[in-house]
């Protein structure tokens, strides 16, 4: 990013030698998301980050809605697809929301009860960021497809941890660069026959005939955001050869960080309300908790004097957490792992949180005054 800033940024072009460089960089930036998705580069793109390409495909759609439509989401997903489809309310669309159970699970009576109703549009997440768990997005896709409906879903949580292979339901998809150890920058999939339908060019006018430059991937690109994204291309190269097969690695690697981390709240379970999940079976290394006794923030606060990075809230998925975390009013305290972690890490976590429960009421260090 550094030197592309310094020595070659400059518009996209043909003649001019930094105009061609940064040129070839979108491109080998695409063709590089292309192949760790295993998709045709026609069918990705880039944009600012996840939450604004889904808007903006909810904007490309528009206007194809017409009232009394149905579009199903569900209450298990982050609010980047949730609210660029309620959105669609706007144009007289019916939007009605999938529950989750008391483990965060999508509740599929309502799913298939809301897909007999032939919606035209339903949103899925491939992975949950508060609970970790992954969902049978090929089945689940698969059967909103059998109705009809346009699929959309959201691979930002599962990109960072899971080798991603697209179902063939699945008409557009977005991900963040960012989860995946890059600057931020977001990603979108189109099946060929989405892009067919819907990016297609209004006006004759349009610079290079690529109508994908004025609804997907409008305006400039962040192009240093691109050329990071390219030097965390080549650290999944120094894991294994090709980048998919680092995201395999990757997984197995953090497979074993789940397992032990499931192993260790488990043995507190009396203590620890693990949120999720019971099993480490299409489980990511993403733990929402509580402690008995303790507020999610006082448990944030003290994992921050010990120099524990956690998060603390709904992680803009209230209707999850307020499902399965009623209780503490909605909010958790989440630890994310990855493979960069080890197991002494997260023994040191779980340490942490021994001391916290045997002492949940430590006063804070308070930074003595200054005289001025």
């Amino acid at each position: 990013m550094q030197r592309y800033l310094a020595y070659d940024n400059a518009q996209r072009g043909v003649i001019f030698a930094r105009s061609r460089a940064t040129s070839d960089l979108v491109e080998e930036a695409k063709q590089e998301f292309a192949a760790l998705i295993g998709a045709p580069l026609i069918q990705v793109g880039v944009g600012p980050n996840a939450t604004t390409l889904s808007l903006s495909f909810s904007r490309l759609i528009a206007s194809t809605i017409k009232r009394g439509d149905r579009i199903v989401v569900t209450a298990a997903d982050h609010e980047a697809n949730v609210a660029p489809w309620m959105w669609l309310q706007r144009f007289g669309a019916q939007v009605h929301i999938v529950p989750v159970d008391a483990n965060g699970d999508i509740d599929e009576g309502q799913y298939r009860a809301f897909l007999n109703r032939e919606p035209v549009f339903v949103a899925l997440p491939w992975a949950s960021n508060a609970t970790g768990t992954v969902f049978d997005i090929a089945r689940l896709a698969g059967a909103a497809k059998a109705v009809g409906a346009l699929v959309t879903v959201d691979g930002v949580q599962a990109l960072p941890h899971l080798p991603l292979d697209l179902p063939v339901a699945i008409d557009f998809a977005f991900f963040s660069a960012y989860k995946i150890y890059a600057p931020h920058v977001g990603f979108w999939y189109v099946s060929r026959r989405t892009l067919e339908r819907f990016v297609q060019p209004d006006d004759s006018n349009v610079a290079g005939g690529d109508a994908r430059n004025w609804s997907l991937e409008t305006g400039t690109q962040s192009h240093e955001a691109l050329a990071g994204w390219l030097g965390t291309v080549a650290y999944l190269r120094e894991i294994a050869p090709k980048p998919r097969d680092a995201m395999a690695e990757i997984a197995r690697y953090e497979g074993g960080l789940c397992a032990h981390a499931r192993k260790k709240f488990a043995e507190r379970r009396d203590r620890v309300k693990l949120y999720g999940r019971s099993s480490d079976v299409d489980r990511l290394p993403v733990f929402t908790f509580n402690l008995h006794g303790v507020t999610s923030e006082e448990t944030a606060r003290r994992l921050e004097l010990a120099n524990v990075e956690a998060r603390v809230g709904d992680y803009y998925c209230p209707r999850l957490m307020r499902t399965i975390a009623g209780n503490e009013g909605g909010r958790g305290v989440r630890l994310s792992f990855s493979h960069y972690n080890t197991i002494d890490e997260v023994d040191r976590c779980f340490d942490v949180i021994d001391e916290i429960l045997e002492h949940p009421e430590v006063e804070s260090a308070e930074p003595e005054a200054v005289s001025r």
